[in-house]
C-alpha cells in the first residue's frame, strides 16, 4: 500500500523547529512530521533564555563580551589613533522583528501552558547594562540616541539607584542603562512548552536523523531519514547549526556555521538580582530556581563542545567583578552550545527560488528564544500562502547573492 503523503516534515527539534510545529498544528487539517536527533550542542542549549529584543538587537547579548579586552589590544589604527571595537547594533527591520516576538510571549505562555501543561517561567526582570566607567557611558548613550523612537523602553539609572535597584552591585559602579521590556524565560521548558502543545495538537515527533531530501522537477516530494522514507509536499529547514547540511540535500548553499557559546551555571542561590546584567565582560540571569546563569563566549570553534578553563574563568571573574557575593557561588556545571550564526547576524526564512516546497527557517544566532514566536508566524503565513506580517525580504537567502553581485571584482 502506498505511503500517505505528509503535509509538512520540521527537520529540527529545537525551540525554532518546535514553535514552528506549535503554529502549524492549529490548522487541524494538516498533517505535521516533526524530525529531530539530539546532537551535542544544539543552540538552546547556549541560550540564557533572555527576551531582550533590544539588548540583542543593540549587541548587548553575547556580542559585548570581551568587547574591552580586545580594544586593549593594538588592532588597525586610523591616523595612529587606536580603534575601539564594540559590537554593532542591527538594522531596524531587526529590532521591529525582536519587538513584535517579545509581544507575542504573553499570550503565548497562557496558551502553551493551557494546551500542554508547561510553564516556560516568564519572567519580568527587565535587563540592565552597568556601566563601570565613562567609557561604558558613552557607549550607553550611543545606544540610547541612536534609537529615539525607542527610548521610552529605556531608563537611566545613576549610582545611587542602580545600588537601590541592585543591592549586591559592585559598589564601583557608576551607573545603569535599563531596558525595561527586556525579560526572560526557561529556554529548555519553552522548547518543550511548544513540543508537546505540538504533540497535543497532533504533530507527529520522529527521532531519527534526515539523511536525504528527494526532489523531484524542483519540486521537494520526500525525506529520507535513517529508517524511513516520508513523502511529503513540504520541507521546513529548522535543523540550527546544521541547517547548511540540510540544505545541501536540495542543491542549496546556506551561509551558516556554529558559533560556540560557553556557560557556566551556579548552584542554587537566595535571590540576589532583580533583573538580567550585561557587562562588558559577561552577562548574568538569575533564574526563577535561584540558579544563576553567567555566559557568554563568541567563538568559532566548528562543531567544538568542549568547555576551557581560560574562557570559563573569565565569564566567572567578570561575574564577580559586577556582583561581588558571587566569589562564593559554587559552580554547578558548565556547557557549550553552537549559535547557528549568518554572516550578517540575521536569521535566514521563507522560500529559495527553484525549489518548491522547501522552507528555511534558520541561521538565527543568539536570538532562536526570543523570536522563536515571530518565525513561527511567519513560516505558519508562508505555508498558507498569506503575506506575511513583517517584510520577509530582509530575511530571505538571496540577500546575499545581491550584495555579491554589487561587489566590485577584485583585479
Amino acid at each position: 500500500m502506498k505511503n500517505k503523503t505528509t503535509d509538512i516534515v520540521i527537520i529540527g527539534g529545537g525551540v525554532i523547529g518546535t514553535s514552528i510545529a506549535y503554529e502549524l498544528s492549529k490548522n487541524p487539517t494538516l498533517s505535521i512530521k516533526l524530525i529531530d536527533i539530539k546532537k551535542e550542542g544544539n543552540a538552546t542549549q547556549a541560550s540564557a533564555g533572555g527576551l531582550w529584543a533590544i539588548g540583542e538587537s543593540v549587541g548587548l547579548g553575547c556580542g559585548v563580551i570581551f568587547f574591552k579586552t580586545l580594544s586593549k589590544r593594538k588592532q588597525e589604527t586610523t591616523n595612529g589613533v587606536l580603534e575601539t571595537q564594540r559590537p554593532h547594533q542591527l538594522p531596524p527591520f531587526f529590532f521591529d522583528f525582536c519587538l513584535k516576538s517579545n509581544d507575542l510571549f504573553p499570550n503565548l505562555w497562557r496558551e502553551l501552558k493551557e494546551i500542554g501543561g508547561v510553564d516556560f517561567k516568564l519572567e519580568k526582570t527587565g535587563l540592565k547594562f552597568v556601566m563601570y566607567d565613562d567609557d561604558d557611558k558613552a557607549y550607553a548613550e550611543n545606544i540610547y540616541n541612536s534609537i529615539p523612537h525607542l527610548q521610552n523602553q529605556m531608563k537611566w539609572m545613576d549610582s545611587i539607584q542602580l545600588k537601590e535597584d541592585e543591592p549586591f552591585i559592585n559598589k564601583n559602579a557608576i551607573g545603569a542603562l535599563t531596558f525595561l521590556n527586556d525579560d526572560q524565560v526557561n529556554p529548555y521548558l519553552l522548547m518543550n512548552a511548544f513540543r508537546d502543545a505540538a504533540k497535543v495538537q497532533g504533530v507527529e515527533i520522529i527521532n531519527d536523523e534526515v539523511k536525504d531530501i528527494e526532489v523531484n522537477n524542483g519540486k521537494v516530494v520526500a525525506v529520507h531519514t535513517t529508517n524511513n522514507r516520508i513523502s511529503c509536499n513540504t520541507v521546513i529547514n529548522a535543523a540550527g547549526s546544521w541547517a547548511a547540511e540540510i540544505s545541501s540535500m536540495v542543491n542549496v548553499s546556506l551561509p551558516i556555521t556554529p558559533v560556540k557559546g560557553q556557560i557556566l551555571l551556579s548552584e542554587k542561590m537566595p535571590k540576589i538580582l532583580k533583573s538580567c546584567l550585561s557587562t562588558s565582560d559577561c552577562y548574568i540571569a538569575q533564574k526563577d530556581n535561584g540558579e544563576i546563569l553567567i555566559g557568554s563566549t563568541t567563538e568559532n570553534k566548528a562543531y567544538d563542545t568542549s568547555s576551557s578553563y581560560a574562557e570559563l574563568q573569565g565569564l566567572a571573574s567578570g561575574a564577580i567583578k559586577a556582583i561581588p557575593i558571587l566569589k562564593h557561588m559554587n559552580c554547578k556545571r558548565t556547557w557549550a552550545g553552537l549559535r547557528p550564526g549568518t554572516p550578517d547576524e540575521v536569521p535566514i526564512l521563507g522560500p529559495v527560488e527553484g525549489i518548491d516546497g522547501y522552507l528555511n527557517a534558520c541561521g538565527h544566532f543568539r536570538t532562536g528564544i526570543l523570536t522563536s514566536a515571530i518565525t513561527a508566524r511567519i513560516i505558519n503565513d508562508l505555508v498558507h500562502l498569506r503575506k506575511p506580517e513583517i517584510d520577509i525580504n530582509p530575511f530571505l537567502l538571496n540577500r546575499f547573492k545581491d550584495k555579491m553581485k554589487n561587489e566590485p571584482e577584485l583585479v
